[in-house]
């Protein structure tokens, strides 16, 4: 995981981790989702992410974390949200190395769509999942630190045991291409909910799983 070249605070020094087996969801989760656990969720959906299969927006991190909780689920860590995403190396995009301007299949940047799309609207990358890039940001369950990754763990990395800011991935409708590579990073504030361009997507961890039953 990582990319070099984005630095150490949007990328990460690149070396080999393993992870044990994990399951992400397909899709974004979508704000009719959400609101079967959160109706009250409906009063304050973003304008920029309002149809009923628009990923869930303006949500904090601990009201994404609560939703995957509450199903049985939890947010996925960074290193499996990235190993989800690549394509390839963490430095290019989900969907490969080059970014189409005349048929992107995000619109990071761009400005042709003015807000997120209904999930699923674009070709998914190698995996099988959709909107891994340039739709709306998504909150991971690590703490945002820039020696997270140099720490020495190989198996199962996270970031560190506190913090004040969490991680996000993928970029969104609003922001620069570079911001979709698979490797890129960035954090905000896990009490916000203020913002049109993050949700989230919920992952299982199989060995905790199997433990359990």
């Amino acid at each position: 995981m990582g990319c070099d070249r984005f630095g150490s605070q949007h990328g990460a020094s690149e070396q080999m981790v393993y992870l044990d087996e994990f399951l992400i969801d397909k899709h974004e989760v979508t704000n009719e989702k959400f609101e079967k656990i959160f109706p009250e969720h409906f009063l304050r959906r973003s304008i920029f992410s309002e149809c009923d299969q628009c990923p869930v927006s303006k949500i904090s991190w601990y009201e994404a974390a609560d939703y995957c909780y509450l199903i049985g689920k939890s947010l996925p860590s960074e290193a499996q949200w990235e190993r989800a995403a690549r394509g390839g190396k963490g430095c290019q995009f989900p969907w490969g190395e080059e970014f189409d301007r005349m048929n992107p299949p995000a619109r990071g940047g761009l400005k042709l769509q003015d807000k997120a799309a209904p999930v699923g609207s674009f070709p998914p990358n190698r995996h099988g999942l959709y909107d891994m890039a340039g739709n709306v940001w998504e909150w991971v369950g690590d703490w945002f630190s820039i020696k997270s990754y140099y720490a020495g763990v190989l198996h199962n990395p996270r970031g560190p045991a506190r913090g004040l800011m969490k991680v996000r991935r993928g970029g969104s409708w609003s922001d620069s291409i570079i911001a979709m590579a698979s490797g890129y990073r960035d954090w905000s504030y896990p009490i916000s909910r203020g913002f049109n361009d993050i949700g989230f997507r919920c992952a299982i961890n199989l060995k905790n799983s199997e433990e359990q039953n």
